[in-house]
């Protein structure tokens, strides 16, 4: 267009040809406006406004072009109309491109080039020329129709496809849940709530390999509680139940560390795994525990038993159960509610029938 502008002005009619520039400026400046301002606008500023702004650019381009080329078909000599009528059917198609993303405005952007260049065309006494101006006018429309469904069918598959992709992430969020529960349940004691003994066999290797990789202590307790059978003989299974559950509730509040766990050893037995923890600091855990067992929820007398082991490196770690069992049998042959130390000098080779 801008050529087509020289070429008028070089012709000797500068008047319609810097009419023809100062349109033509019109409509990039507008353009450029336009879109700065949409690239500065607030997120959260409704789309819906944009779309008619767009659409109201759309008019005033096409207008602004309309004219530039009207003026151009009159301005310019016989041999240069030709160029000009070429460069409204460009300017139709640029714009029919358009109508895969803005069906509406495009189909109006056409038919106003398209009408000025016919005004023109009129205007010149070509008449026969009209109807091809129509028939190129239905043809555009059609281009767009077409276009513009083949846009509502990929607007609607996207649609389809985010639904889609919506449901796929709620089934897996829920598969997760699922799996976390089941992974939960797999190492979970179902009467008290603490880890079975499958947990405790995990946490110690994982801790293990971590105290020998790190050089840090790793403390073990055992937990017994003391003449379980003759309280559940006593009491009933139920009161039986709710003893072993008290105890492990106490077990999680006091050895609530971050690198504590609590897990049940089997039957009415216990065993806390604490990480980083020296004999001192494991001997100190185990008294409070001690301490906060003193009656079952039935308001019965109750208390355990505790064994401590701690050990440093992988040798020692392989060796810790056993040495936290001896001193728990060591602290039930001293008489049961009492804290013993692997190491505090009681016989380790009591046989296990001898204490139980």
């Amino acid at each position: 267009m801008a050529l087509l502008v020289v070429q008028v002005f070089l012709s000797g009619a500068r008047g319609e040809a810097l009419i023809c520039a100062v349109l033509v400026a019109l409509g990039v400046m507008l353009r450029f406006l336009v879109d700065r301002v949409y690239r500065a606008r607030s997120h959260r500023e409704p789309d819906g406004n944009w779309a008619v702004v767009f659409g109201l650019t759309c008019v005033g381009v096409a207008l602004l072009w309309g004219v530039t080329g009207a003026v151009l078909y009159r301005a310019a000599d016989d041999s240069m109309r030709l160029a000009v009528l070429a460069l409204g059917c460009v300017l139709v198609q640029a714009v029919t491109f358009r109508s895969y993303m803005a069906p509406g405005p495009t189909m109006v952007q056409v038919a106003i080039l398209i009408g000025f260049h016919a005004i023109a065309i009129a205007y010149d006494g070509l008449y026969v020329l009209i109807p091809v101006c129509m028939v190129y006018t239905v043809f555009q429309g059609l281009c767009i129709v077409a276009l513009g469904k083949v846009r509502i069918r990929q607007m609607a598959a996207e649609r389809e496809t985010r639904r889609l992709l919506g449901e796929l992430q709620t089934i897996n969020a829920e598969l997760t849940r699922a799996n976390l529960r089941l992974a939960d349940s797999a190492l979970s004691d179902p009467l008290t709530g603490v880890g079975n003994r499958r947990r405790f066999e995990e946490a110690l290797a994982t801790m293990g390999r971590a105290a020998a990789r790190q050089e840090r202590p790793l403390s073990l307790l055992l937990i017994d509680v003391d003449h379980f059978k003759r309280f559940n003989d006593e009491h009933g299974h139920v009161a039986g139940d709710d003893a072993l559950r008290h105890v492990a509730d106490r077990l999680r509040a006091i050895a609530d560390g971050p690198e504590e766990v609590v897990t049940r050893f089997g039957g009415e037995e216990f065993a806390v795994l604490a990480g980083g923890t020296d004999e001192a600091a494991a001997r100190a855990l185990a008294g409070r525990i001690l301490a906060s067992v003193r009656e079952a929820p039935c308001g019965s007398p109750l208390t355990v038993s505790i064994g401590v082991a701690t050990a440093r490196g992988a040798g020692g770690t392989a060796d810790i159960v056993n040495a936290a069992d001896r001193a728990l049998y060591a602290a039930k042959r001293a008489g049961r509610n009492r804290v013993v130390c692997h190491g505090d000098g009681d016989d380790p080779k009591v046989p296990e029938t001898a204490v139980r």
